[in-house]
């Protein structure tokens, strides 16, 4: 029925779909190679044959014709005949279908790309099928068991093949039975399951005999409904199925007219401008269906009016759908102006108005209005204007109104009238059985013929509602549940909504007493107090009347007290000592009573101490937080695992604490124990475990943050500096970081004032706070600065950076309180002390500021660390029998006195930053000794002076003076205050050229020139405002960090450019080798563009942004150690002013990136210490180990500047990729994480799009102020959205345009909305939040799937799923694009700036006064070994004139004398090699090869034969320069393949030649009998690749065809290596910025031949970075 050829290319286009691999499309993603393709390339003599090409798919979308535009990624097509059922299934892809005329569906089992595949009897998969997937298959289906293709539907209508009409419709259907001699039944339902009477029947059961002849069933005018093909169940042969060969349904639709208005006097924007004012570009009027662009204004008048620019420069514009009738109201710009008019179509021609025979229209003066008709409008856009071409070109014209009347088809009738719509009703409300939930059920329609929603509302007794809530999906009967938060009697209504409607209520209510079900009590500790007693503690349960306290034991009868409401506490008596008790106690309320909370206890003579417990703080839970065991017995375990709980010293902990109380009036004590590690997770530096005393302890499973005041003896992170013989605060000295370390920390500073001042919201930190790390242990100090781990038993899916060879297991920790203070110790087994840290408390409150009760004293455990701790001791003293306090001893501080500047500088205007710890007398000389600064100096602070620069070395001198009276603190002195003299070097140096080159082999003294290019450590410290560094292609083994210093800076006009070289032929990467951190810009005014950034160090950033005013375009940043690209500051010391501010990062992808814990790893950030005005565009953050973005603030540092992001994507954060593409789950997993620790931010997130993302999509973590607006968040694991706070008091979130779909879960939003905050900011009808079952408004509209182009985000994750297009803004192929149905700022449309197009102009060569001016040096000698016959020579600049002659010459005598079978011509060129055409002519089909030598045995030649059937007219000349001391392969990747002498050349031009060019290299006769080897070098791979061998000849020659140039490596071997041939000559691999055009006239072809060779490309504008086009 379509032929053969329609057959083919389906087959094709499924052999492609299989050939998908998943990527991480548009940022070069790709661990599985892709489809292999063979080609052969044409090899000399002795070359081994080409075998497979094996190339990645490229990144971005790129134009095919002539006009460069982005374009969706085309799909290359590829020849598969065969494909089975298994294979598609396994694929996952939606299966291609029968394209056809609009409203005409067909399924076809013969040529359908499934069941045509399958075996006989073989089962049909459930699912789409025919054209657009029109008809579905259900149920029990096989292929026939027949040479004739079908869908064999089971008997009785176990298997069916249904369609929707949406108008009306004919039906042909062609149906056999079962087999030759078999009958069977055959009907039509109708979704309500009658049967449809076929045209010409009397019945709707037709019966059908054997299968030859096909029986034809045909149904004429089907409503609009569901109808399904089936073998009926009632029918005369039930025993079997009906074969359904082919099915045919034209659906005609519904002509509907939609009315669309614009009226300037009464449009919401119009009607508010001033007189003249711009109008702004956008959408106006009904269904915002008109649009202005370019120049508009209100008119200058009374009257409203949009006055359209003249000559076309501004316009309204609107989309004509079917066929419509316009009506226009216009005037001149003034009551004495003339003024052309005009409706122009799409290709600029004119629409005649009604009763006119022009389509210009001259209108007059402002009175009276002109009315211009219009009928008959085809679909299509349309533009009213001032026409370019009128008689009055000098002015505009107003438009005061205009109404378009579209008719079009497809539409649905209208919906039920709401009259005739039922009121619902309330079925049944009552308790569910041991839960605080309440179900409700009603009844009433929703859905399209019915309401938009059913709001059910609680109210309490008072009258007072509690809770709503919507339904809104399509349906009549539904259950919602409510889980009100006291006993009480409530009341239940409901009400049905339509918009526009007056809402109908039900004529019943239902009331519910509800009784909250009372919690179990929870014991905290269950305790001997001496006497036969003990004590019994738990917490209080809500709404509890009293509590039964039972105490039971085998052999003895049980024993009950009771305690009121009010207690929580209860001593029982009279118990054996040395018996173990069960208590248990229940909670009642009046007949209700609760499951028992129990513990058990072993009675002791003794009174023991009582050991409670809390899990508390932030990030922690109930669940993955514990202790096990009592420590009266000996031995308790205490854990936090899950990865929740975290440890920050510079604000709160969430820990599990196990502890004890201590009066500190009476009471000073030791706590000594055993701890053991039973096992750890590395993460960010949060675990940790160990002992605490405090003064405050949270609540059990509150998770906010939680103040007190605490000292710890700590395994944890620790960072300390050593100076060789012991810890100091010099910070010159040694850094040892040890994660995990030994440690102490001190928080000190916290007031009771301070706690309540947090809770209501009055401070964010305590103004007074202070903490302090010191660490116990310094076993790592010896081996040099570095980060160890010292603590053993950790979980082997994270192992720690530099693993001591002794790690520890066992510590032994000692907390003691005396009358001095504080002391905390590492002991050995005997108790000796290890290491000791004293912290004064003399005046005995440092511990009292919150509970100025009780100190609490224990053991804690957080961030997946779980210990067991044993021989546990604690001794208390009273302070009047303890030893008396010493005196405090001094402190000493090391003195810091820094230079912040760095020691070069790119321009004569340099500032010097001094920071010092100290006040004093700060002296500063410029390089003549002259004084240029003489100030107190106040210390913390930072002081700049302005200096300037002579070239070359500058030496200034800073003296600092110590004020000898100066103390860093109380108890503090400096270590010296004797004088500091600092001689700080700075060199000026600059380059002239407007470029500097850098190279992966560049020399730090080299020029920067193309030729002698630099290296980048050497670029980024010279390089001057308005200069550009370009990077040569290749991989950047960099084993330090490449640092742009502060004060490297451009100008607002002249920015620094680090920008790819724009002829490198793949991206440059920068590789650090998993060796330091990538790289830090802290200049102002650079422009980075077009290159990668990989593998940095474990915990160390790929790109960290700390200047101001930069911008990072098209980078990528992947497989780095933390953040692939970070802004936050330079230097500990920088405060908010010298935070980074301005930036933008545009354009870049930033994936892969994983720290060993998980946990830090995120694609962007700006966290911590970053200032205004940064923005992330069009960038895009997938599989990152923990979020796709973090803007996350601390108390301690304040909150950060406003980030916007916008424009940008964020998927599958929270995984990352092994190297077989296999996901791995990582980190948190948020997509945008717009804030942290309750901070205020006002961050803003626009236009963005979040998918698939681990945990959350767009999650404010406590920030209380972020802003989102026109952004979609689809099929994240956790919330779509999250708007909460943990500590804020007001939220003042805002949203516009939130779209929250789901599909694949049915997790909810959530919302945390306090205080002040507006619910409307966040709740407004442009917003759709995901309730659990549907994506709905607070009108009750429902968002459908029908709004997005695509939902499959399989699709979307594989290769060309996401991509980017020319211009660097991000392409979705499809995925979440949304349709026409969503309204306008609903969800993101993707778009965003454009990446930058920066020209680079080459330097003008520098005149080389060593040499004459004429310095030819002509070499007509021939190369060693080459065979002549007849040669001739050229000089330096050849004379292309003469060889043209000369070889014409050759031919000449060729043709006149048979004698002579062929002619070798060699032409000495020892500068450029430009082959023009006329010499390719004159050899063309002769028998005549000519070599072109550039000295050193390496020759270009081409032979006369091989271009006898080539088309020269495109060619205008071939470059075969050779450039022989070329060393662009890098050297580590030429000793991977080979460690004997090699010889690289590099060839001009690097594509393709357009003819066969063979290339003769001599390496050595010494070397004769062997295998010389040739390579080409794939920059963008990183990898050489083998092109073929030949044997050497006896005077040294080796020779290889060539189609293309580039880099190649010659090698030299005793035999062939063992590889295959991966570079094909007669491929091009399409680049970022090509066209087919460009492509065409580089390799000498038209644009037409080049299609011809590539049959695949059906679109000329279409094209993709990375698609292979065959040349021959």
């Amino acid at each position: 029925m379509f032929g053969s050829k329609g057959r083919k290319e389906r087959k094709r286009l499924i052999a492609l779909l299989l050939a998908g691999v998943m990527v991480l499309s548009g940022m070069g993603i790709s661990p599985i190679s892709v489809q292999a393709e063979e080609t052969a390339v044409e090899q000399v003599q002795e070359t081994e044959p080409v075998e497979a090409v094996v190339e990645e798919q490229g990144e971005e979308t790129v134009s095919g014709g002539d006009v460069e535009v982005p374009e969706v990624e085309e799909t290359e097509v590829l020849e598969t005949e065969e494909i089975s059922e298994v294979a598609v299934q396994a694929a996952e892809v939606t299966v291609p279908v029968v394209q056809n005329a609009d409203g005409i569906y067909v399924f076809e089992a013969a040529i359908d790309a499934i069941i045509s595949k399958l075996e006989k009897k073989a089962a049909i998969p459930e699912g789409k099928y025919g054209t657009d997937n029109y008809f579905t298959l259900s149920g029990t289906a096989t292929r026939g068991n027949s040479n004739t293709y079908s869908a064999e539907l089971g008997k009785a209508e176990k298997g069916t093949l249904s369609f929707t009409v949406q108008g009306t419709a004919s039906v042909t259907i062609s149906i056999t039975s079962t087999g030759s001699s078999n009958t069977s039944d055959f009907a039509l339902l109708k979704s309500d399951g009658t049967k449809v009477i076929p045209d010409g029947e009397t019945t709707g059961i037709i019966t059908v005999y054997g299968t030859d002849p096909v029986k034809e069933v045909k149904y004429s005018k089907l409503e609009a409904g569901t109808y399904q093909m089936c073998s009926p169940k009632d029918g005369n042969n039930t025993g079997r199925g009906v074969r359904i060969l082919s099915a045919k349904v034209v659906d005609v639709p519904v002509s509907v007219t939609k009315e669309y208005e614009f009226d300037a006097a009464t449009d919401a924007i119009v009607s508010k401008l001033e007189k003249k004012a711009a109008v702004p570009e956008g959408k106006y009027g009904t269904d915002n269906y008109f649009t202005f662009s370019g120049t508009v204004t209100r008119g200058n008048s009374s009257t409203f009016s949009a006055e359209v620019g003249k000559t076309e420069t501004g316009c309204m514009s609107f989309a004509v759908q079917g066929q419509a009738s316009v009506t226009i109201n216009i005037t001149s710009t003034g009551s004495s102006n003339t003024s052309d008019f005009a409706l122009l179509k799409s290709d600029g021609t004119k629409v005649i108005p009604d009763g006119e025979t022009t389509g210009i229209i001259t209108v007059y003066g402002t009175n009276p209005v002109k009315e211009v008709k219009y009928s008959k409008l085809e679909a299509g856009t349309y533009q009213i204007c001032s026409p370019k071409d009128g008689n009055n070109t000098g002015r505009g014209v107003r438009i005061l109104s205009a109404k378009v009347s579209d008719t079009t088809g497809g539409s649905r009738p209208a919906r039920a009238d709401w009259s005739t719509v039922e009121a619902p009703t309330l079925v049944s409300a009552k308790q569910i059985t041991d839960k605080n939930d309440i179900e409700v059920k009603v009844t009433g329609l929703v859905g399209y013929d019915g309401a938009d929603t059913l709001v059910i509302t609680m109210k309490d007794e008072a009258g007072t509602v509690v809770k709503t809530q919507s339904v809104a999906k399509d349906g009549k009967d539904f259950t919602v549940t409510f889980t009100p938060e006291n006993s009480g009697k409530y009341v239940f209504s409901v009400v049905a909504t339509r918009d526009g409607e007056e809402n109908k209520a039900a004529e019943n209510t239902l009331d519910v007493d509800f009784a909250l079900v009372l919690a179990t009590p929870v014991i905290s500790s269950a305790t001997s107090k001496g006497n036969n007693s003990v004590e019994v503690i738990w917490g209080a349960v809500k709404e509890a009347t009293g509590y039964i306290v039972t105490v039971a034991t085998e052999g003895e009868k049980e024993v009950s007290v009771t305690a009121k409401a009010d207690e929580t506490t209860a001593l029982l008596t009279g118990l054996i000592v040395g018996k173990t008790y069960t208590i248990s106690v229940v909670a009642v309320r009046g007949e209700d009573k609760t499951k028992p909370g129990t513990a058990t206890v072993t009675v002791t003579a003794e009174a023991q101490r009582v050991w409670s417990k809390s899990t508390y703080g932030s990030s922690t839970d109930s669940k993955n937080n514990g202790v096990i065991g009592n420590a009266n017995d000996g031995k308790v375990t205490v854990y936090s695992e899950g990865g929740k709980g975290k440890i920050v010293p510079g604000s709160t902990d969430g820990l599990t604490f196990y502890y004890t109380a201590i009066d500190p009036e009476t009471e000073n004590f030791t706590l000594t124990a055993d701890i053991h590690v039973d096992s750890w997770t590395l993460s960010n530096g949060q675990e940790g475990f160990g002992m605490m005393a405090a003064d405050a302890v949270g609540s059990n499973g509150d998770g906010t943050a939680f103040w007190n005041n605490a000292y710890q003896a700590i395994a944890t992170k620790v960072e300390y500096y050593w100076d060789g013989e012991d810890v100091t605060t010099d910070s010159s000295a040694n850094k040892i970081s040890m994660k995990l370390g030994l440690g102490a920390i001190s928080r000190l500073g916290v007031t009771a004032d301070d706690v309540a001042a947090i809770k209501n919201g009055t401070i964010t930190m305590p103004a007074g706070y202070v903490s302090e790390t010191t660490t116990l242990e310094t076993g790592a100090a010896a081996k040099g600065p570095g980060t160890y781990n010292l603590v053993g038993n950790w979980n082997k899916k994270a192992e720690p950076t530099g693993n001591l060879e002794n790690q520890l297991t066992d510590f032994r920790l000692q907390i003691q309180r005396n009358n001095t203070g504080y002391y905390l110790r590492y002991l050995d087994k005997d108790n000796k002390v290890i290491k000791e840290v004293r912290y004064y408390d003399l005046e005995r409150n440092s511990l009292t500021q919150i509970d100025k009760d009780n100190i609490y004293v224990g053991f804690f455990a957080s961030r997946n660390a779980r210990i067991t701790v044993s021989n546990i001791d604690l001794k208390t003293i009273t302070p009047a029998d303890d030893e008396k306090a010493e005196e405090r001893e001094i402190e000493y501080v090391y003195p810091i006195n820094t230079i912040e500047s760095p020691v070069f500088s790119n321009s004569a205007d340099y500032n010097l930053v001094y920071y010092g710890n100290a006040d004093g007398t700060l002296v500063v000389k410029d390089q003549n000794g002259k004084e240029v600064l003489n100030k107190e100096f106040k210390a913390l602070t930072k002081e700049m002076v302005a200096l300037k620069l002579n070239n070359g070395k500058n030496v200034f001198t800073i003296n600092f003076i110590p004020d000898k009276e100066y103390k860093p603190g109380e108890f503090k002195l400096m270590t010296s205050y004797d004088p500091v003299t600092i001689n700080h070097t700075v060199e000026y140096k600059t380059v002239e050229n407007n470029n500097i080159y850098v190279s992966p082999n560049g020399k730090s003294n080299a020029a920067g020139t193309k030729d002698a290019p630099m290296d980048i450590y050497t670029a980024v410290k010279i390089a001057a405002p308005g200069q550009k560094i370009l990077i040569k292609e290749g991989t950047y083994n960099l084993s330090s960090t490449v640092k742009v210093e502060r004060g490297i800076n451009g100008t607002a006009d002249a920015m620094i450019y680090m920008i790819a070289d724009p002829e490198a032929g793949s991206r440059p990467v920068f590789d650090f080798d998993g060796k330091c951190a990538g790289m830090i810009l802290a200049g102002d005014y650079w422009y980075f563009q077009g290159f990668d950034v990989t593998r940095s160090a474990d915990a160390q950033k790929g790109i960290q942004v700390s200047g101001n005013h930069n911008i990072l375009d098209r980078i990528k940043a992947y497989k780095n150690g933390n953040t692939g690209i970070q802004i936050s500051r330079y230097l500990g010391t920088d405060q908010f002013n010298q935070w980074p501010a301005h930036n933008t990062i545009l354009n870049c992808s930033s994936y892969l990136n994983a720290d060993k814990g998980y946990e830090d790893a995120d694609g962007f950030a700006a966290k911590l210490t970053v200032g205004q005005g940064n923005v992330f565009d069009g960038c895009i953050a997938a599989y990152n180990a923990d979020d796709g973005w973090d803007l996350f603030a601390k108390v301690q540092s304040g909150s950060i500047g406003v980030v916007t992001i916008q424009n940008c994507v964020a998927f599958k954060n929270g995984y990352i990729l092994d190297e077989n593409g296999r996901e791995i789950n990582a980190g948190n997993g948020n997509g945008f994480k717009m804030g942290g620790d309750s901070m205020p931010g006002a961050h803003v997130l626009k236009n963005s799009v979040a998918f698939a993302n681990k945990a959350k999509g767009i999650d404010s973590n406590s920030c209380p102020d972020i802003k989102v607006y026109s952004s979609t968040t689809f099929d994240n694991e956790s919330y779509n959205v999250a708007f909460y706070t943990n500590t804020a008091v007001n939220t003042a979130f805002a949203a516009d345009g939130i779209l929250s779909y789901k599909v694949s879960n049915k997790v909810a939003e959530q919302f945390k909305l306090l205080g002040t905050q507006n619910a409307a900011d966040v709740k407004g009808a442009t917003n759709y939040y995901f309730d659990g079952s549907k994506s709905v408004n607070n009108n009750g509209k429902e968002a459908a799937a029908s709004w997005f182009k695509s939902l499959d985000t399989a699709s979307a994750l594989k290769d060309g799923g996401i991509t980017r297009n020319a211009d660097g803004t991000i392409n979705m192929n499809g995925f979440l694009e949304l349709t026409d149905e969503v309204p306008e700022g609903v969800g993101a449309r993707m778009s965003g700036r454009t990446s930058g197009d920066i020209t680079v102009t080459p330097d003008e060569p520098k005149q080389d006064d060593s040499k004459p001016e004429n310095n030819n040096n002509n070499n007509n000698s021939n190369d060693n070994g080459s065979d002549s016959a007849g040669a001739s020579s050229a000089p330096e600049t050849v004379n292309w004139n003469e060889v043209s002659s000369s070889v014409q010459d050759k031919v000449t005598e060729l043709a006149q004398n048979p004698a002579i079978a062929t002619v070798n011509m060699n032409i000495v060129c020892t500068g450029e090699v430009q082959v023009p055409q006329k010499v390719l002519n004159t050899i063309k089909g002769a028998n005549v090869t000519v070599a072109f030598h550039s000295g050193n045995g390496v020759a270009m030649s081409i032979s006369g034969q091989d271009l006898k059937n080539k088309d020269l007219s495109k060619i205008q000349n071939i470059d075969l320069t050779v450039d022989q001391t070329s060393n662009n392969i890098p050297a580590n990747v030429v000793a991977a393949k080979t460690s004997a002498p090699t010889r690289q050349l590099a060839i001009k031009d690097t594509g393709s030649f357009g003819v066969n060019v063979n290339i003769h290299v001599n390496v050595g006769k010494e070397n004769a009998g062997k295998t010389a080897n040739l390579y080409r070098y794939n920059a963008e791979k990183g990898r050489l690749e083998y092109c073929g061998s030949f044997t050497v000849t006896s005077n040294g020659q080796s020779m290889f065809a060539l189609k293309r140039g580039g880099n190649y490596l010659v090698t030299v071997t005793e035999r062939r290596p063992s590889e295959s041939v991966w570079f094909a000559e007669g491929n091009y691999i399409v680049k970022a910025g090509d066209t087919l055009s460009k492509i065409a006239q580089r390799n000498h072809m038209t644009l037409t031949e080049l299609l011809r060779r590539n049959a695949q490309i059906t679109n000329r504008n279409l094209i993709k970075v990375g698609q292979r086009l065959n040349l021959n």
